[in-house]
């Protein structure tokens, strides 16, 4: 069991409130962001009207003909999550990510006052500094600090205190157990366990026979509160990655080299910013949804963050690249070491 209180901070529909930080007029108005051809994000009015991410944008445009569809702006997005991950920082002694827009954070407290004030703390930062909502739960280990986030949306935050953790471990529906795949939720379905409590009435063996033993194990952990309380936080940052994809909502397609450039250009620009550059780089093509990704890769002796250099170094790696016909790629610096403690080479 945690010896201090967590948090799980996590921007609200982070990519529909990015963009809408500049667009006030569209606040209550049905917004989905689209990457390639499926959304990305929704805001709360479209979510009302029945949009999630991962549809179709056409899908999503039958069920809400008034929704406003606008094409994922990659540079915003991604500076704004680096951002986000600089407050994060500012505000715990360690920092778990989760995504672009969330984390795991260790304030080191045992006090749930304290732990409030930083939460809240941290939420008008990001109100302040970003002009995003974050959401921010607290509770004693990750699963109750990221159930509490999720009852803390829209923009609000919310503490799953001792009294409310003990009757979820016996109440909570197996389907927010965070972690828990479609298919193991179905398999305990068909042997009586549609809540945390049922675990007890489960032989032991058959439980492991039925959702493997890693999984079993933790289910039992969260019935005996002793889940997983210990953050894993990336001690220095060794990759950086920008993606984009060839289609887009109301843009025209780019060309491969359009959309490698434009990639490698906004990943050198946050690592310069970050005061970072690479030895390496790995560009990694996605065609359709039956193809294999194809990785390209290349590396320097000097470190850098000039996006001419890994541009040129990955023309013709990109022209000769087999495979299906592009939908995406994903440029990831590799190698990341401070600016300040790069050694030249001599020759």
């Amino acid at each position: 069991m945690a010896t201090t209180l967590l948090l799980h901070a996590d921007a609200d529909s982070f990519f529909a409130s990015v963009v809408l930080r500049h667009r006030p007029e569209l606040a209550t108005v049905p917004v989905a962001v689209v990457a390639h051809v499926f959304v990305a994000s929704a805001n709360y009015p479209a979510r009302d009207r029945g949009v999630r991410g991962g549809m179709l944008a056409q899908e999503a445009q039958r069920l809400c003909p008034e929704l406003v569809l606008i094409d994922v702006p990659r540079d915003e997005v991604e500076e704004v999550s680096d951002r986000l991950f600089d407050i994060f920082g500012a505000s715990a002694r360690t920092v778990e990510p989760g995504s672009m827009e969330e984390a795991f954070l260790d304030v080191g407290t045992d006090d749930w006052q304290i732990a409030i004030e930083a939460a809240r703390g941290l939420r008008a930062r990001a109100a302040r500094e970003l002009g995003i909502p974050v959401s921010v739960g607290i509770g004693r280990t990750k699963l109750m600090a990221k159930l509490a986030s999720r009852a803390a949306k829209p923009d609000g935050l919310h503490v799953i205190g001792l009294e409310e953790e003990l009757r979820l471990r016996e109440s909570l529906p197996i389907t927010d157990v965070w972690g828990l795949g479609a298919k193991t939720v179905e398999r305990l379905r068909l042997i009586g366990v549609a809540r945390m409590g049922d675990i007890d009435r489960v032989p032991r063996d058959e439980l492991q026979r039925v959702c493997g033993t890693t999984m079993a194990r933790r289910l039992w952990r969260i019935r005996d509160a002793t889940d997983d309380s210990v953050l894993h936080p990336i001690a220095s940052r060794t990759t950086l990655t920008s993606e984009g994809t060839i289609s887009g909502f109301n843009r025209r397609d780019w060309a491969p080299v359009e959309l490698m450039e434009a990639c490698i250009e906004r990943v050198c620009r946050r690592a310069e910013r970050a005061g970072l550059a690479a030895t390496g780089i790995t560009i990694t093509l996605r065609g359709e949804a039956s193809a294999s990704d194809v990785v390209l890769k290349h590396r320097v002796a000097d470190a850098t963050a000039d996006s001419s250099i890994w541009t040129e170094a990955m023309r013709e790696p990109l022209a000769s690249a087999p495979g299906s016909r592009l939908i995406g790629l994903r440029a990831t610096l590799t190698g990341l070491v401070p600016v300040d403690r790069i050694e030249q080479t001599l020759f």
